[in-house]
């Protein structure tokens, strides 16, 4: 299940693979747009990756993904429009094209060209007061490429709150999921919910959430008893997709079995004279728009890979002639939490660890 970290690769799929779907691969050469841009309140700098798809009945795909100028427009104009509640132009602002590799997102290395690895830009606080429109212009064909998207708000607790997250008490509390007997009865639950604004509407929609994603991380120390050497270690328990959510809250409920299964997958057994010493947890949730929840859909639905009907889902939220991609936001909420003692000293004992050498904590 890929989780919304991973969503820059969607325009990678999307370049080399929604073509069946869109054109003829037997056409001549065209220009394809690809757009993919995922907004985040909390974020201080938002990207815009613009490519093309490349296709050719002259030359080698292959030949041409290591071609930087066969995946990228020579000249467009990118901006944002920010459209207020009567659904005027409130302002816009340009966005700069950008080299990834010197802001810290490198290209992963394979049959593509790794550089440049351009984007477009902008540093601008998100307010969630304003629809956000990006309108891409392409001054060569004429092409005027456009989508919307509703901002989520994750900077406010009061309107996207995570209860293990924000609620102090059952923070402080900690996980417990201790069992004498560990059986599928017993349950531990993550909550969170979102408080829509008073009167919203986006595409006759009247919340800007319709999706949310739980990721637990568990932390840990192994230290070598021989040469006192320690390594941080950390591994993600994703617990998947909730869609169409109803009154905006989402509930991730896990039995205990799956919680210990879930240490002992992690944790793994300890190398040779370590020992191993929990860190606090990492709660990471997600929350999008019903435009991502249309396109996972849409995934799931088609199915994607050899046995699947289409090899990428087509849906697109991006309106013009020749264009494909996704445009919309996201809201982030992340902290930490530890495990309860009852808990760790359930998990030291268990069969179900056994070869962890689980001995304790470092809180």
């Amino acid at each position: 299940m890929k989780n919304f970290l991973a969503f820059i690769a969607i325009v990678t799929l999307f370049s080399i693979a929604s073509c069946s779907t869109k054109f003829n691969i037997a056409a001549p050469y065209k220009n394809i747009t690809v757009i993919y841009g995922m907004l985040d309140q909390s974020d201080t700098a938002h990207y815009i990756r613009i490519e093309k798809a490349f296709l050719s009945n002259t030359k080698s795909a292959i030949t041409m993904a290591q071609t930087w100028d066969s995946s990228y427009f020579g000249s467009l104009n990118v901006r944002i429009a920010r459209i207020n509640q009567l659904g005027g132009v409130y302002d816009t602002i340009h966005l700069t094209r950008v080299d990834l590799d010197l802001e810290g997102y490198p290209k992963q290395p394979g049959a593509f060209f790794t550089a440049p690895n351009y984007a477009y830009k902008f540093t601008n606080t998100l307010d969630p007061n304003y629809t956000y429109r990006l309108i891409v212009s392409n001054p060569v064909t004429g092409e005027v490429d456009s989508a919307e998207t509703p901002v989520i708000v994750d900077t406010d607790p009061t309107i996207f709150n995570v209860s293990d997250i924000d609620d102090t008490g059952l923070n402080h509390a900690g996980l417990d999921f201790h069992s004498v007997i560990i059986s599928n009865q017993d349950m531990l639950s993550f909550s969170g919910s979102y408080v829509a604004p008073v009167n919203f509407s986006f595409n006759g929609q009247t919340s800007p959430v319709a999706v949310s994603e739980f990721i637990i991380g568990f932390n840990w120390v192994d230290s070598n008893i021989q040469t006192h050497t320690k390594s941080y270690h950390s591994s993600n328990d994703d617990l998947g997709f909730q869609a169409l959510l109803a009154q905006n809250i989402f509930t991730y409920n896990l039995n205990n079995i799956d919680m210990y299964s879930a240490v002992k997958s992690a944790l793994g057994t300890a190398p040779a004279n370590t020992i191993r010493l929990l860190g606090l947890c990492s709660l990471t949730a997600y929350m999008s728009t019903y435009d991502y929840s249309f396109y996972e859909q849409n995934a799931l639905t088609q199915g994607t890979g050899l046995t699947g009907n289409n090899i990428e889902p087509s849906y697109t939220n991006i309106k013009g002639a020749n264009v494909l991609g996704l445009f919309t936001s996201k809201g982030t909420r992340s902290g930490y939490i530890n495990i309860d003692y009852t808990t760790v000293d359930s998990l030291i004992a268990s069969p179900i660890l056994t070869g962890a050498n689980l001995q304790g904590t470092i809180y």
